[in-house]
């Protein structure tokens, strides 16, 4: 018996995890249920209801000269549409020090990011957050430190392409000045298109089962671009931002920019919401077509402790008269409520929770 526990002993101490290592569990659970208008091919409203969980694990090492070895394994499980496997979401390793930060694998576009939150918040999720671009399967990027209250990214992913040449870049720049703050950034796909992890977006297929891959398509191109700016007064805060989109299939060029202004008034733990997105219609160089939408959101946020939050939210889309008879361009940009019905408008009423851990 002693002898076991020396043996026991002895092979733990082999293979102890060294004391400055670190492994940590975060993530978020949100509940929405909510009822939408005109989401039937016979114009009647339906309920529905999405559950999104999502689990990070990170892991993060000091090195002995000085820099860190990070990495995180993270995925967004229960959400429909989406493969739910580890590392679809995000898989990457990265080397972090004064001189900024290096990450290698399955990431996140920071163009994406910005649309995403803050801008796409509060009611604009499926209008201004909603982009293929979402992340780089196999992606390379570098961010700068902070200097002078801004920094640089910049990302590149190879593709993973059988034939064509078929890869994509980004550039951001996001700065913090006191109660201002500015968000920029640019993202560009060659010879394909970007289709998000585990999902197959507008018919487009991924060129492996890598996730966040690229479409192969010799000449084909996207490009999605956001430059806004927030403030914050006190207990009320605005953001307004420009984005656009560029698509070019088989020679065909396409454009569609939106523009998007929102305020927030905080009262405890109470806060209010309102915002307006105005998306012209798409230009194709031939042709403009009538279909333009625009999107009024408001959330009322009710905190019921430090970690969850419940909220309810409208929102309201308002789309051309050329929206079902000219759909051409729509795969550049999504309107995820009342497409089924067509050129009507459309309601989306939520109430949901939110906690973080």
């Amino acid at each position: 018996m002693f002898k076991r526990i020396l043996l026991a002993s002895a092979i733990a101490s082999a293979f102890a995890v060294p004391a400055m290592a670190e492994v940590s569990i975060s993530g978020s659970a949100e509940m929405d249920f909510f009822y939408r208008t005109n989401n039937t091919v016979d114009g009647d409203g339906k309920f529905l209801q999405e559950i999104a969980i999502v689990i990070n694990v990170d892991g993060k090492d000091k090195l002995d000269n000085g820099n860190t070895l990070s990495w995180r394994l993270a995925q967004k499980v229960a959400t429909p549409d989406r493969f739910d496997a580890w590392g679809i979401r995000e898989a990457w390793i990265g080397y972090s020090g004064d001189w900024g930060s290096l990450k290698f694998g399955n990431q996140f576009s920071n163009t994406y990011l910005i649309q995403d939150w803050p801008y796409g918040s509060k009611g604009f999720s499926g209008t201004m957050g909603e982009v293929a671009n979402v992340g780089f399967g196999q992606g390379i990027s570098y961010t700068s430190p902070t200097f002078a209250g801004m920094n640089v990214s910049a990302a590149y992913d190879f593709g993973d392409n059988v034939g064509q040449d078929v890869y994509a870049w980004e550039t951001t720049l996001q700065g913090a000045w006191g109660n201002f703050n500015l968000d920029a950034g640019y993202y560009r796909s060659e010879n394909g298109k970007p289709v998000p992890a585990g999902r197959d977006w507008s018919g487009a297929t991924a060129s492996s089962t890598r996730p966040n891959g690229l479409t192969e398509a010799n000449g084909d191109s996207y490009a999605n671009w956001i430059v806004g700016g927030r403030a914050q007064f006190g207990d009320f805060g605005l953001r307004a931002a420009v984005r656009g989109m560029e698509d070019t299939t088989a020679g065909v060029d396409t454009t569609a920019i939106g523009y998007l202004v929102g305020g927030t008034y905080s009262m405890g733990k109470h806060a209010l919401s309102l915002g307006y997105m105005y998306q012209e219609a798409e230009k194709d160089g031939i042709s403009h077509a009538n279909n333009d939408f625009q999107t009024i959101g408001f959330q009322w946020d009710y905190a019921l402790s430090k970690n969850t939050g419940a909220f309810l939210q409208v929102r309201h889309n308002m789309v051309g008269e050329g929206w079902n008879t000219n759909t051409a361009g729509t795969s550049i940009w999504q309107n995820a409520d009342g497409m089924a019905g067509g050129q009507d408008n459309a309601t989306r009423i939520l109430i949901g929770t939110w906690t973080g851990f």
